[in-house]
């Protein structure tokens, strides 16, 4: 069962699945501590009626709120929490507490989320060998059907010489979409053609700044904004260069699996858990933020264009695949089970 809140993509997509769903949940910011209790409530209640084994967390609210209602309800199941994001794990009193004795397990999607923990490695909190790392999955299913390339080429005007970059991911600072705006003008003197695009919701903040650096630059023939687009695959197909100069959290991004997975060379910020992805077969990785050398990378791929030969056309990562995360995502669930669950993040503890 997936506890989420109402109207949510995930709540839509779980119900088509057949999957039950309990949206009694909000899952607000902790600025909102009458939503926080009603979630605990809400949580406890469901927890006890349904007599679940174990419960799963991915995000700071939702487990806070779990947490809580374990605590309240006096409920037996095992907390196991996914950490999916890079950034600074604080080391204040209430972190210490939660990792040593308010959650059972965590996982994390990349070596870069790992690294987050070091302070709490260090101080016995928790143990690295029991928090695995499990990468998040590229959903086979979805490619069943060959994407149209030509298709979004034709939409955009683009013909199939022209060099088309592309960038997916929600405009955001973290994405680096600043980045290739500044490198944009140095690879346009070597290639005058190059189109890119910019693929994802563009939000009321960073969106409009886009706009006006596009405008203030001179680029609005070089750069496209498509805004939120469920036609991914399709659009990755079309690319000749798959970019993501991230400065902040990608720890395990999709977009770059997705790439590999059509063969598309990569640029891409040597962060968080990018460099697990993406190696010199592959693509080229940057220094977060170095607009320059981004712009060097990019030239240097595109004039390889054609000629260069990804692992990706070889063998798709294993470890990218549904079947491998299922797989260790259950071994972790047995072993929480056969341990009675309880409080074995440390090395001392459960043991």
């Amino acid at each position: 069962m997936i506890a989420c809140p109402a109207g949510s993509a995930l709540a839509a997509r779980a119900q088509s699945s057949g999957i039950p769903v309990f949206t009694d949940v909000r899952f607000r910011k902790a600025n909102h501590p009458g939503s926080f209790i009603r979630d605990v409530i809400a949580l406890g209640r469901l927890a006890r009626l349904e007599a679940f084994d174990c419960l799963h967390t991915h995000g700071s609210q939702d487990t806070w709120a779990t947490v809580c209602a374990r605590w309240l309800f006096g409920l037996p199941a095992p907390i196991l929490m996914t950490r999916h994001n890079t950034k600074p794990v604080r080391s204040h009193f209430f972190n210490r507490w939660l990792y040593r004795r308010g959650i059972d397990r965590v996982v994390v999607v990349s070596g870069g989320a790992l690294e987050q923990y070091r302070r709490f490695f260090d101080e016995g909190i928790l143990d690295t060998e029991r928090v695995p790392v499990i990468h998040s999955c590229v959903d086979l299913e979805r490619f069943a059907k060959p994407p149209c390339s030509t298709r979004i080429r034709r939409e955009l005007g683009i013909g199939v010489d022209i060099p088309l970059i592309g960038l997916i991911g929600r405009v955001s600072k973290d994405k680096g979409h600043l980045v290739l705006l500044e490198a944009a003008p140095r690879i346009l003197k070597e290639f005058s053609d190059a189109v890119f695009i910019f693929v994802g919701h563009e939000g009321p903040i960073l969106g409009p700044v886009v706009r006006e650096i596009i405008r203030k630059k001179g680029l609005e023939k070089s750069v496209r904004l498509l805004g939120f687009r469920e036609d991914i695959l399709d659009i990755t197909a079309a690319l000749d260069l798959s970019v993501l100069p991230a400065t902040g959290t990608d720890s395990s991004p999709a977009v770059l699996k997705e790439a590999l997975l059509f063969g598309k060379p990569v640029v891409a910020s040597r962060l968080g858990g990018i460099p697990e992805i993406i190696t010199d077969k592959e693509g080229v990785l940057v220094a977060p933020g170095d607009a320059r050398g981004l712009a060097q990378a990019i030239i240097a791929v595109l004039d390889d264009r054609g000629k260069r030969v990804t692992a990706a056309t070889e063998k798709f990562p294993e470890r990218f695949t549904p079947a491998f995360m299922c797989s260790a995502y259950l071994k972790v669930y047995e072993g929480m089970l056969n341990r009675g669950g309880r409080n074995f993040c440390s090395s001392s503890a459960g043991s």
